[in-house]
Order: C-alpha cells, then sequence, then structure tokens
C-alpha cells in the first residue's frame, strides 16, 4: 500500500504535465489553422481596398495622402484579425458557455439561479462596454494623430527634391 500511495502523487503530476503539454499542443495547432483562413480573409479585403484606392480620383492622388491610407490599411488589416480572432475564440465560445451554465442552474436550482447568473453576467458586459466607450475616444483620437504623423513622413519622403 506504501509503494501505491506514493505513486500516486507522481502520477498526478505526470498527467498535468500531459494535460498542459496537450493544451499547449492544441492551441498551437488552432493558431496554425486559425492563420490560413484570416490571412485569405485579410488578403481578399486588402486586394479590394487597394484595387478601390487606385480609382479613387486624381484630386486625392494630388492631394498626397499616401502615408494616411498606407497606415489606414495597416490598421485595417490587423483590426480583421483581431476581430476574427475575438469573434471565433473568445466571444462564440463564451455564449454558448453562458447558454450552457444558464440552463444547467436553471434545470438543477431553479430558475432565480439562471437569472442571477444572467444578471451577473449582463452587469458584468454593462461595465465592460462603458470602459471601453471611455477608451475607445482615447484610442480614436491616438490614431488621428497617429494618421497625421505618418502622413507627413511618407509624404515628406516623397516630396523630396
Amino acid at each position: 500500500l506504501g509503494a501505491a500511495a506514493a505513486g500516486i502523487p507522481v502520477g498526478a503530476v505526470l498527467l498535468y504535465g500531459l494535460a498542459r503539454g496537450l493544451s499547449s499542443a492544441f492551441g498551437e495547432l488552432r493558431t496554425a489553422l486559425f492563420a490560413k483562413v484570416a490571412q485569405n480573409a485579410i488578403r481578399h479585403i486588402s486586394v479590394k481596398v487597394f484595387e478601390n484606392v487606385h480609382k479613387l480620383d486624381l484630386a486625392f492622388h494630388l492631394s498626397r495622402q499616401t502615408g494616411s491610407v498606407s497606415r489606414t490599411m495597416e490598421r485595417g488589416t490587423r483590426g480583421i484579425n483581431f476581430a476574427l480572432h475575438s469573434l471565433l475564440f473568445n466571444i462564440i465560445p463564451t455564449g454558448i458557455e453562458i447558454t450552457l451554465v444558464t440552463g444547467i442552474l436553471t434545470y438543477q436550482f431553479g430558475p432565480s439561479f439562471g437569472m442571477v447568473a444572467l444578471a451577473t453576467v449582463g452587469a458584468y458586459a454593462f461595465f465592460t462596454v462603458v470602459v471601453s466607450k471611455t477608451r475607445q475616444e482615447i484610442r480614436r483620437h491616438m490614431n488621428k494623430m497617429e494618421n497625421e504623423a505618418s502622413a507627413k513622413a511618407v509624404d515628406s519622403l516623397l516630396n523630396y527634391e
């Protein structure tokens, strides 16, 4: 019994290590599979935007907005990747989890427990949206200033004589 009892913690540690390794491996596999999908979507949209910029009138191109447009396109492609990643790996799984947990709580303990769980998540979501709105204004101002700086830097290089 003594040797068997001593083997339990060692087995638990080994199983924990295996679980951590598998978790990392599946995370990397998910990232690898998602990268192909995300890059295809980003490439398709980037080509459409690039074609659209080429179709703009001469006045736009003469105003030398090159740096600003370049920076905005780059930020847009990063935003697409972030939105796809957030939607597929955070928002949808969290929505499914909230639905399942609320259903289980309602089934096991009654509707009041399910409502408390939904109210808690709702309050958290409301708080998150309010805080994000204030942060969003700061981010917009920062992006505007960054676009202006990039436009001036690129345009100064293009107009160097």
